[in-house]
């Protein structure tokens, strides 16, 4: 197991309530998360000419930074599958005038990239809108899109080793007891399990706390040889 079941909240309806909250979601929740976002930016240690996709893009935030990292010789591309989230993240992206960035309408069960093409992969807060088996599916896309020397960083809350954390069970009160919570799909997951699973080994990983209180752990990840 990965995490708990999304009982009867397919990701299409996670979609949609995401669609309809981005401007909230940009507003509210992304400067939560620019610390950790710029530690997994740094993390990466994405060189120049490289290409760059980060997979649940949301408001494009993280975006303008991959693009100044890969240059002009590079390509970043984020791929989000809620309409107002991609909106959002190409009004965002108007400045760049580089050419070498894109913003995509796109499902991560299903990579619109050719088998071996990509660098460098990020993922945050992402994964843990799939069912087990839809994160399972989304895992292996990953893997086959990136490179054999390719990288993945993960932002995730990591369910192992954090189960008996206020703001976990909190979480988890909230996910089993609150009519509606479930449609914003995210909940803790173990994270380190799927990616393993996944032909993944992790190389690094760290804690940190969001505002003091939201915890998530960044992994960092190469394909299995």
């Amino acid at each position: 197991m990965t995490g708990p079941p999304i009982a009867g909240v397919p990701n299409e309806t996670i979609v949609r309530t995401y669609d309809r909250l981005a401007v909230l979601y940009d507003w509210f929740l992304t400067p939560l998360k620019l610390k950790t976002r710029q530690r997994a930016v740094d993390v990466l240690d994405i060189e120049g000419g490289e290409t760059v996709v980060e997979i649940g893009c949301g408001p494009g935030h993280a975006l303008l930074t991959l693009s100044e990292r890969v240059g002009p010789s590079g390509y970043a591309v984020g791929l989000d599958a809620a309409p107002g989230m991609v909106r959002r993240a190409r009004q965002r992206l108007v400045r760049d005038t580089s050419g070498r960035t894109d913003v995509l309408l796109g499902d991560a069960r299903s990579v619109p990239f050719r088998t071996d093409t990509v660098d460098v992969v990020l993922i945050e807060d992402t994964l843990e809108l799939f069912s087990n088996d839809e994160m399972a599916t989304v895992v292996d896309e990953i893997h086959r899109i990136l490179r054999d020397d390719g990288r993945l960083c993960v932002l995730t809350m990591e369910r192992a080793g954090a189960e008996g954390d206020r703001f976990v069970k909190t979480y988890d009160w909230l996910f089993e007891n609150v009519p509606g919570y479930r449609r914003f799909g995210c909940r803790p997951i173990y994270a380190r399990r799927a990616l393993e699973a996944g032909g993944f080994e992790i190389v690094r990983r760290e804690r940190h706390r969001r505002g003091h209180v939201w915890p998530v752990e960044l992994l960092l990840a190469h394909p299995d040889q």
